[in-house]
C-alpha cells in the first residue's frame, strides 16, 4: 500500500558544527573531506558563517565560531530541515502535536523553529522545488 501521508520535510538543510579553528575547520572539510565551499560571509558583526557541502547535495555543514555563540554548547545541536510548502507542513507538525513558533518572512525565506524532545531547536524554511 503507498504511503499517502503528507512529505513535511523535503530534504536536510544546515546542520551546525561549532568549530575552535573555523579556518582549520574550513580547510579540513574543503582538502581533507572533499567538500566545497558554498558560504563565507560576515551575517552579524563579529559573526562569520561558512557553510560546506559535497558536490551534487543539498544538505550542508555550517561551521560555526563555537565562541560566538554561547548559548549553543557544543554538545547543543539544531538544524535546518527543508520544505516545499512551509503552510501545509506547519499545519501538518501542529496536528501532530508539534508547537511551533510563528511563521517568519526574512530576505532569505521564509521559516518556522521547534524544538526537538531535549530541547534543541530545529527550523523548518521553505525552499523552492
Amino acid at each position: 500500500m503507498p504511503n499517502t501521508t503528507p512529505r513535511i520535510v523535503s530534504s536536510i538543510g544546515v546542520v551546525p558544527v561549532y568549530a575552535s579553528d573555523q579556518d582549520l575547520f574550513l580547510e579540513f572539510y574543503t582538502e581533507k573531506v572533499g567538500m566545497e565551499l558554498r558560504f563565507d560571509s560576515e551575517v552579524h558583526p563579529g559573526i562569520r558563517w561558512i557553510e560546506v557541502g559535497l558536490p551534487g547535495q543539498h544538505a550542508n555543514l555550517a561551521i560555526l565560531a563555537a565562541d560566538a555563540w554561547p548559548d549553543q554548547p557544543a554538545r547543543t545541536n539544531w538544524m535546518t530541515l527543508h520544505t516545499t510548502d512551509l503552510t501545509v507542513s506547519m499545519k501538518e507538525l501542529a496536528a501532530r502535536g508539534v508547537e511551533l513558533s510563528d511563521r517568519v518572512s526574512a530576505p532569505y525565506g521564509d521559516f518556522c523553529t521547534f524544538t526537538d524532545p531535549d530541547g534543541q531547536q530545529v527550523t523548518l524554511a521553505e525552499v523552492p522545488l
